[in-house]
């Protein structure tokens, strides 16, 4: 019989984000070719759900966009705000969406780490979200048919996907939107799955929705409190501060964090210039000190090594260990202030908790008396606060905010230019030490010994493998290639 065409679409839009790259899926640029018009803002990151309406060849259509994740993160990596959100994009189109168009940009590779995200991801919303899954490609070129069948093959677990979701995918070119037939095409395949004994919308399961909306609302009230909290403590500060001279004098800083939680990026905002080297695929190996005159003040900062986010110290290694304690010693007579930098785009949940627990500890029990939480990646946020989030986030960031009596600060890498958010994190530290006053000193005079030591046996054990390498390449005769392993984070 003829396909009945529908009265009305609601559609939910999801998808990850690559690291490096172009970040964005495609899932906000999707929705706008879908409407024909720009809705959905594409300069700023999804943050919280978002839903837009319009009418296309007399068909009604709601569209709802939703937070992306991490394609290379675990369920337990993507922060709870985020995953929060992702369901909640269901309430907004009631009484349930008929179709979910997961987004993935057309030439994205596809390894098997983002085929177990995307099952973690989803698995919130039940096995029955598969019937209802169109993958959209989104393409900012034309892309041909051999062309994309050559990629699916390149990708095993892209063909498992397009299996999974019954072959039903659609490559939209987000650069076209005058191409109105790209879009009936998508539309005609949805209300394929719309006439199905599938059929009509992706039932919601209200008990699990009322619970998570209620999680929702407490955490929204309880950050408005911790915002108040945090203005009387730095408005009586601020009153002490007048008494104290320090606010004019030279400021002298370390940057903690774990690997890839922005450290070296936060460092060069901070004075304001590429001071530090930063690279994806590098990381710091030793303390490096720089500096740099911010509103007429010598302001000193110094760099560590980080350690692997989730590691505990134990699985650190010894230099390591020394350079983060020998950070203290760079800064004579002592540092005012410790930024840790913590990811907002990543879930701190317990193991990332005791890592920084003891990681800090190697600075001294004393340490958490000067420190402030460094949240990296402020873009993350998009339209939401930072409060919300560590509400949300409970109870690992909770305990982090009390170890360091409520000091954070938010700060954007990619705005190097946005002198604001350096000249308030200088103001949080001149109360910080106004309220502590001073800076404080634990200078361990072992720790450049104790670091000549390891350096000495590394640089012995590097000499021998070097002279077993040579035996080796002497006996294969040229045969011999090294064998290096590649780790993928």
């Amino acid at each position: 019989g003829e396909m009945a065409e529908p009265q009305e679409m609601r559609a939910v839009l999801i998808g990850g984000r690559e690291l490096g790259g172009i970040e964005a899926s495609g899932k906000s640029s999707v929705g706008n070719t879908i409407l024909g018009r720009d809705v959905f803002p594409t300069h700023r990151r999804t943050a919280s759900c978002q839903k837009a309406e319009g009418e296309v060849s007399g068909c009604k259509i709601t569209l709802v966009d939703t937070p992306g994740w991490w394609w290379h993160y675990s369920v337990e990596n993507t922060p709870m705000f985020d995953r929060l959100e992702m369901t909640q994009s269901l309430l907004l189109c009631p009484p349930g969406p008929h179709v979910f168009l997961l987004v993935l940009p057309v030439d994205s590779v596809f390894p098997e780490i983002y085929r177990f995200a995307l099952e973690e991801h989803i698995g919130a919303f039940g096995k029955q979200i598969w019937k209802h899954m169109i993958v959209v490609f989104s393409a900012t070129r034309p892309f041909s048919e051999s062309t994309f069948e050559n990629h699916v093959k390149n990708w095993p677990d892209l063909s498992w996907l397009l299996k999974k979701c019954m072959n039903r995918y659609h490559v939209l070119d987000i650069t076209n939107g005058s191409d109105g037939s790209q879009v009936q095409t998508l539309l005609y395949k949805i209300a394929k799955i719309m006439s199905t004994e599938v059929g009509h919308y992706f039932e919601i399961d209200s008990t699990m929705y009322d619970k998570r909306d209620e999680r929702r609302r407490g955490a929204q009230e309880k950050a408005q409190q911790r915002r108040l909290a945090v203005q009387r403590q730095r408005d009586e500060l601020k009153s002490r501060m007048q008494s104290n001279k320090n606010s004019t004098g030279d400021m002298r800083l370390i940057v903690v964090g774990a690997s890839w939680a922005g450290r070296s990026s936060a460092a060069n905002v901070i004075l304001g210039r590429n001071a530090f080297e930063v690279d994806e695929g590098r990381t710091t190996v030793r303390c490096q000190v720089k500096q740099n005159e911010i509103n007429e003040r010598r302001v000193t900062v110094v760099d560590t090594p980080g350690w692997y986010y989730s590691n505990p110290v134990s699985q650190t290694s010894e230099t390591d260990k020394l350079e983060i304690k020998r950070s203290v010693n760079l800064c004579a007579p002592g540092p005012h202030a410790v930024l840790l930098t913590v990811p907002i785009a990543t879930a701190f949940n317990r193991s990332y908790k005791t890592a920084v627990e003891e990681h800090m500890n190697l600075l001294g029990e004393k340490a958490w008396d000067h420190t402030i939480v460094l949240f990296t990646r402020g873009d993350w946020l998009g339209d939401t606060t930072v409060e919300e989030r560590i509400e949300t986030e409970e109870p690992h960031l909770e305990w982090l905010m009390k170890k360091c009596g409520n000091r954070f600060h938010v700060l954007t890498c990619k705005n190097q230019s946005d002198f604001k958010q350096t000249t308030e994190l200088m103001e949080k530290i001149d109360e910080m030490v106004a309220g502590n006053g001073g800076h404080y000193e634990t200078i361990d005079p072992e720790v450049e010994e104790k670091l000549t030591v390891v350096q000495n046996t590394a640089k012995i054990i590097r000499r021998k493998v070097r002279r077993q390498r040579k035996i080796l390449q002497d006996f294969f005769k040229g045969k011999y290639k090294p064998i290096y392993s590649t780790v993928n984070y």
